[in-house]
């Protein structure tokens, strides 16, 4: 079983570098229509498209209807994402559609498979723009949401977002741009505060990805670490490393009494395997990547001993709004939702809530009504733009039980 895992670790990372390698070319992909997302983790795998019109409840063409485009990684190294994100944003447009839709008017989705690769990502907010849409939503990475963050600037479409890199507001001021997660700048300092007020942490080792991700949030930490006075041993790696063994073995030669770890998915899971068999024992908080099943499915439960992590969303949250999300979404997919799923599940009544408001779907009075959302309950935190567009304020503290992030606190940071 052990081997197992690690062969399916190594071919996530072999799976991210191709899609890396392999996503070039820079030609717009052509709309086409293909078999609906299936319940089953298999159906799930197949691959998705260059663009679909997704209208399940809907009748009539899409000039009579309100059409909103969605960049998901429906292909790449985690499908699995982008195909929580297409259920997330129909299930909700299907909840409305029944309930008598927007301004007498049904809501479609256009969706557009974005790669989990920039140049692919900019294809697909190029076809999504083509469509004219009212908004498009996604895409979810930070380096993605920075390289079509322009496109939709110029082409005045609204664009939300839940990549949470501080590049996307400390870089640019883009008015189209709002983000509905909680951004780095408060999920890497709730890490930080926990670390040394929760777990009493005198000595942090800070294992962070090279990208913009990983040093965002790593600038965040060591400001919080150095203000407070706490030790700390920084250690980076990159995008596709397959062995991590020096830098962990630094941290753990160094004496450190807890890690914060803050990369994406897939080294996320190998960094879990080696902490583990480097025997690196010691409380770790890992970033959102690691309550997500994809990711968490990766490991062996004892690989996640002591761990926790911060985030925007658990299914084991018994609040009573996530609690109908997930009866809802399991009874209409046959799988429990995370992250991905419940962002752009709210994604689709962010925009509902502002064109009720609006009264239209023309662009400057829809964005008027967007930077006006006055604290609207989703399933990840009550929506409220700040003057930088930033939405959530606040996370969550999960404990890794069993390889499931067990909801355990959340929180709210002041601006």
């Amino acid at each position: 079983m052990e081997k197992k895992r690690y062969l399916s670790i190594t071919l996530a990372m072999c799976l991210a570098l191709s899609a890396l390698a392999g996503c070039g070319g820079g030609q717009t992909p052509q709309p086409s229509q293909t078999q609906a997302a299936g319940n089953t983790k298999e159906e799930s795998q197949q691959a998705g498209t260059a663009g679909e019109s997704s209208n399940d409840t809907a009748e009539g063409a899409s000039g009579e209807t309100i059409l909103i485009g969605v960049s998901g990684s429906i292909t790449g190294a985690a499908p699995i994402n982008g195909l929580r994100t297409k259920q997330g944003a129909q299930m909700a447009a299907d909840e409305i559609n029944e309930a008598g839709g927007v301004l007498g008017r049904q809501i479609e989705l256009f969706v557009a498979d974005d790669g989990g690769a920039q140049d692919t990502a900019i294809n697909a907010a190029n076809l999504i723009i083509s469509q004219d849409v009212v908004a498009q939503v996604g895409p979810n990475l930070s380096g993605m949401a920075l390289a079509v963050e322009g496109l939709l600037s110029q082409a005045k479409v609204p664009m939300l977002t839940g990549a949470t890199s501080p590049k996307l507001v400390t870089t640019i001021d883009n008015p189209y741009l709002f983000r509905i997660r909680a951004a780095d700048t408060v999920q890497a300092k709730l890490a930080a505060t926990y670390a040394t007020q929760n777990l009493g942490c005198r000595k942090l080792g800070l294992f962070t990805n090279s990208n913009d991700y990983g040093s965002g949030a790593l600038n965040v930490i060591q400001e919080y670490l150095d203000g407070i006075g706490t030790a700390y041993v920084a250690e980076a790696h990159n995008t596709g490393d397959t062995d991590m063994t020096s830098q962990i073995l630094k941290l753990k030669d160094a004496g450190v009494d807890g890690v914060i770890i803050w990369t994406d998915d897939a080294e996320t899971a190998l960094a879990a395997r080696q902490f583990h068999d480097l025997g690196l024992d010691v409380p770790i908080i890992g970033s959102p990547s690691i309550s997500t099943p994809q990711v968490s499915g990766l490991c062996q439960p004892q690989w996640l001993d002591n761990w926790y992590c911060v985030t925007d969303f658990t299914a084991s949250n018994t609040s009573d709004h996530v609690t109908k999300f997930v009866k809802d979404f399991e009874a209409k997919y046959n799988e429990t939702p995370e992250l991905y799923a419940a962002t752009y599940y709210g994604s689709i009544y962010i925009l509902k809530d502002a064109i009720e408001r609006a009264g239209t779907t023309e662009s400057d009075a829809l964005l008027k009504a967007l930077n006006e959302t006055d604290n609207l309950q989703g399933v990840v935190g009550k929506y409220k733009p700040n003057t930088m567009r930033e939405m959530v304020h606040e996370g969550i503290i999960c404990k890794l039980e069993d390889g499931t992030a067990v909801y355990l606190d959340s929180i709210t940071v002041e601006d």
